[in-house]
């Protein structure tokens, strides 16, 4: 334990800030306090530094090697005293750059990984319950950017219209003016009001896809599935899948 004795000085907010900033650029706060107080009060005794830290000399008979080591402080010597410095903060800076640099590489690395196992391998997500089904939509209005455009298979039963108004997924639909393409049943489709950003088509009564009251949705690299009947949900998050069903869809679409 020790107590860093710089909240005591008149200069509270230089002194304060400087310690906070290197614990920041990775030092720990012992290193921090120790390099804070000779960078401000000039070469120190092993002694001295021990009461501008109040870290105990046992615990400075190895962290003031270890800075040494790093580069951080340097010694000379005093009446045959050896006195502790602080080196130019530049050689900080530089460490900081390097280990943010590695940092950055390596998150990049995750990135292209991510992106290859996206593209790879189909993502699969799972949902029940009501909230799971207003999750697909509320993700269909927040992926989608402005002016998007999504593909809709709607049940003959599923997705009660008065359910979703006034929803997060109505509201931003309408603000973002997703246009969708919707085919259903004629049933369905004679009773929808008609709106500028929708385009519906209807499947014969003799070919109804919507007995199983399913609904499927094409929306960027995703396509999802609802059940209303059991009010469950999934989302497949493959670009070459969503592709292959909005050509899909499209062809049906304009044969209709």
């Amino acid at each position: 334990m020790f107590k860093y004795k710089g909240i005591l000085f008149c200069n509270i907010l230089v002194h304060m800030d400087t310690f906070e900033l290197l614990t920041h650029t990775g030092l720990n706060k012992k290193e921090a306090a120790v390099y804070t107080a000779l960078l401000e009060r000039g070469p120190l005794s092993l002694s001295d530094v021990s009461k501008e830290t109040h870290i105990n000399r046992p615990a400075l008979y190895t962290l003031l090697p270890t800075m040494q080591q790093k580069g951080l402080i340097g010694t000379t010597h005093k009446q045959r005293r050896i006195q502790y410095h602080a080196e130019n903060p530049t050689r900080i800076i530089e460490q900081y750059k390097r280990d943010h640099e590695d940092i950055a590489e390596r998150l990049q690395t995750l990135s292209e990984a991510y992106e290859y196992r996206s593209l790879d391998k189909p993502m699969i997500k799972y949902f029940e319950g009501m909230k799971g089904v207003t999750f697909v939509f509320d993700d269909v209005a927040q992926t989608l950017p402005r002016g998007g455009t999504f593909y809709r298979y709607s049940a003959r039963m599923g997705g009660n219209t008065k359910a979703f108004e006034n929803t997060f997924y109505a509201k931003t639909r309408d603000t973002k003016q997703l246009e969708r393409l919707v085919i259903t049943s004629e049933e369905k489709g004679n009773a929808k009001v008609k709106k500028l950003n929708r385009s519906i088509k209807t499947i014969p009564k003799t070919y109804d896809l919507f007995e199983d009251n399913i609904s499927l949705v094409i929306y960027g690299d995703k396509t999802a599935y609802v059940d209303y009947g059991s009010n469950t949900a999934f989302i497949i998050e493959s670009s070459k899948i969503a592709r292959f069903q909005e050509k899909l869809f499209k062809l049906l679409y304009k044969k209709l």
